[in-house]
């Protein structure tokens, strides 16, 4: 058996059996049925004492943009192509405003299903009240209630609109405006009223918007008007003040002016360079002849300088001539000579005259240049100053042009506004009116019934399997097999015999009539045992527990008196620290026994008594004494064990708890093998957990589990471990 608690210890954490649950849930199926019909029953007695409620449904189209003779979006402030237009149409239909206009209209107010002052159902609190001296009292105390009229508006509101619902329809521009009420023909009433009450709403705010921005626009207009008067009057005052007509022809004649000007200075310039680098050209002393004097461009297109220049070419020319035929001092020589040399004079006389003119014109040409640029620069200024006043002239034009367009744009709006000041545009009507409605709407009471059964199921179960969850004891063999993964040798019933309630179970029990289902009990785990030691020796056999008061001593007692009707047993008491066999069988609690023999050398022929009864031979445990794990593990009581192994068939052994002292561990050593008893509803898993490891880790061979004192309901759950008791065993 310990093979398989270790093997099923490292996974039984991670598995799930649901067998488990569905048996658990099959077991306690009549409570769950039981718990599911009461519930369901209050829950039709609950649905049939629920008012009926019904549910009226107006639609209303909203437009997306209201008819209109005249476009005033404007003025109004509404764009009906914003994307929250809907939404915000919607949010009016649902806001305080159109309730309480309802609310009003059909004075809802004093509608008991609105106002909880006047339900006629008091409550345990007015009741008492409306005794005499209990009022007095509070009156004297001056605990009178006097209704809060703000109180009142306030509930009558919130119970209104938590029967108003709002519904769009989706990829339209129609709305659903459901009304729900105890009433039918108030549902339908209402219903109806709400989308009355929006468009009526709508129209006041359009027509006040109207005539609140036609007020204001009349107020601006005188404004408006001086605004512009005084734009003209200042326009006026300039012109007069600046000698302007207007200012048509004043800017180009300025610019033309400039221009002419700067076009003379250039040509001024220009030539004033020219006639300069002339003169300095004449005054420079580089020319020498009438070639050099034409060479220079402002001179050589000089009438005297041309005329000179091809007189003295023809004169040079003669000389080269007669050159060729007559010597130097021939008369025709001497002659052409004299000629060209007073041509070259001439030309002498020429420059020299032409010096001075161009001197002469060239200060001319500097003066008349200097005057041009004082008077660029004059018309410049000038232009300057009639650009500034051209600059302001354009600002109080623009003035004048921007006053009386404003003026314009509110006298067309002033002419609208008034037309449409009395024009009654909508933007909603109905499609459908809501009709009376002739059925209810809630509750629905099927499904409240349905809905309540179906979940007290749900609630049972659960309810059934938390306890189970929560449940940290071990209830039946079953439950053992579930739990840890290892199946029990066997499961004890309760014994409820009344003569066993304030003793202990003696020997007796095993042969009394009224307790056959203990004696089968014992009988099977017998078979048990067995059949497991079929095939092994296990002569020797410890019965322990985890704690104390899980029955291990009538558990081992009364085993043993089963195998000692089929052979020779000896059922010895090594529990040396709170003995209890030798009570059991009628002798006195420290009658001579182990430790007699162990430590007094007591003949064992005196310790060892005999049943007569049951022929059960029993080995007490004895008299106290101070050491008992040392006797426990001494050699002598092992050479006892071997001694009387060689003179029973069989030894079965009560020992000490497990977890509170070592001895179990002690004798487990000596002992072919171990039975461990765990009380029903008791012990705690983890205990058992932790006994089943000790034994193991030292290892003590674990024979398998005994689940003691089991109730018959969990008995009968367990039917796949033949616990059938109406059949004896021989």
């Amino acid at each position: 058996m310990q093979e398989h608690f270790e093997d099923n210890a490292n996974h039984q954490n991670d598995m799930i059996d649901l067998t488990h649950y569905l048996n658990l849930i099959k077991r306690n199926w009549i409570s769950i049925f039981i718990f599911s019909v009461l519930v369901t029953g209050l829950s039709v007695l609950i649905a049939l004492s629920l008012k009926s409620k019904y549910t009226a449904t107006a639609t209303l189209l909203i437009e997306a943009k209201e008819k209109q003779a005249v476009s005033i979006e404007e003025v109004v402030g509404i764009d009906p192509n914003q994307k929250e237009y809907y939404e915000t149409q919607f949010e009016i239909l649902r806001s305080n405003q159109i309730a309480e206009k309802v609310i009003q209209k059909l004075a809802l107010d004093k509608n008991e299903e609105f106002n909880p002052l006047l339900s006629q159902d008091k409550s345990i609190v007015d009741t008492i009240k409306a005794y005499p001296a209990i009022s007095a009292l509070l009156n004297a105390a001056g605990d009178e209630d006097v209704p809060d009229p703000e109180y009142i508006r306030q509930k009558v509101l919130t119970a209104f609109k938590k029967k108003l619902e709002i519904t769009p329809i989706l990829k339209t521009q129609l709305v659903n405006i459901s009304f729900t009420s105890e009433d039918p023909e108030l549902a339908a009433k209402i219903a109806n009223e709400v989308g009355y009450a929006y468009i009526e709403n709508n129209l006041e705010s359009r027509i006040s918007a109207t005539r609140y921005a036609s007020s204001w626009i009349t107020s601006r207009l005188s404004e408006l008007r001086q605004q512009l008067a005084d734009s003209e009057k200042a326009l006026s005052d300039f012109l007069i003040k600046e000698k302007l007509i207007d200012d048509s022809g004043i800017e180009s004649l300025a610019s033309k002016q400039l221009t002419s000007l700067t076009e003379r200075l250039a040509q001024v310039r220009d030539e004033r360079i020219e006639i300069e680098s002339a003169y300095k050209a004449l005054t420079s002393g580089s020319v020498k002849d009438v070639a050099s004097l034409s060479a220079i461009p402002a001179i050589s297109q000089h009438p005297q300088v041309i005329d000179i220049r091809n007189a003295e070419l023809e004169a040079q020319n003669e000389v080269n001539e007669l050159s060729k035929r007559y010597g130097p001092k021939h008369d025709k020589m001497i002659a052409a000579r004299a000629k060209l040399q007073s041509i070259e004079d001439q030309a002498q006389k020429v420059t020299n005259k032409l010096i001075r003119g161009i001197g002469k014109e060239l200060q001319a040409t500097k003066e008349q240049e200097t005057l041009l640029v004082q008077e660029v620069n004059r018309e410049k200024q000038d232009f300057q100053d009639l650009t500034v006043k051209k600059s302001k002239y354009d600002s109080l034009q623009r003035e004048v042009e921007t006053n009386r367009e404003i003026l314009n744009l509110f006298l067309t709006r002033q002419k609208e506004t008034t037309a449409t000041g009395d024009f009654d545009s909508t933007n909603a009507r109905f499609t459908d009116e809501a009709l009376i409605p002739q059925l209810p709407s809630a509750p629905k009471r099927k499904i409240i019934v349905a809905a309540a059964f179906f979940l007290s199921i749900c609630i049972a179960i659960g309810f059934i399997l938390i306890i189970d969850l929560l449940k940290n004891t071990i209830e039946s063999v079953g439950d053992f097999e579930d739990k840890f993964g290892l199946i029990p040798i066997g499961g004890i019933p309760v014994v409820k015999s009344k003569r066993f309630r304030k003793k202990p179970i003696d020997s007796s029990i095993f042969t009394d009539e009224n307790e056959v289902g203990f004696s089968e009990s014992i009988r099977s785990i017998r078979t048990s045992l067995l059949v497991n030691n079929m095939n092994r020796q296990h002569r020797k056999i410890a019965v322990t527990s985890s704690l104390p008061e899980e029955g291990k001593t009538t558990v081992s007692l009364n085993l043993a008196i089963s195998f000692a009707k089929v052979e020779n047993v000896l059922f010895i008491d090594l529990d040396l620290r709170k003995p209890a066999v030798a009570e059991r069988f009628g002798y006195k609690k420290y009658q001579q026994g182990v430790t007699n023999y162990l430590v007094m050398n007591t003949p064992l022929s005196e310790c060892i008594l005999k049943d007569e009864t049951s022929g059960l031979s029993v080995l007490p445990a004895g008299m106290l004494t101070a050491n008992p794990q040392e006797l426990l593990s001494s050699g002598k009581l092992k050479a006892l064990l071997t001694e009387l192994d060689s003179q029973y068939d069989r030894i079965i052994i009560d020992t000490p708890p497990t977890l509170p002292v070592s001895d179990s561990l002690i004798i487990g050593q000596l002992v072919d093998s171990v039975v461990l008893v765990v009380k029903s509803n008791a012990t705690k898993q983890n205990l058992v957990k932790r006994a089943m490891t000790k034994l193991i880790s030292h290892q003590i061979v674990l024979e398998g589990v005994v689940v003691n004192r089991v109730s018959q309901k969990a008995s009968s759950a367990d039917y796949d471990y033949g616990q059938y008791y109406g059949y004896a065993e021989s």
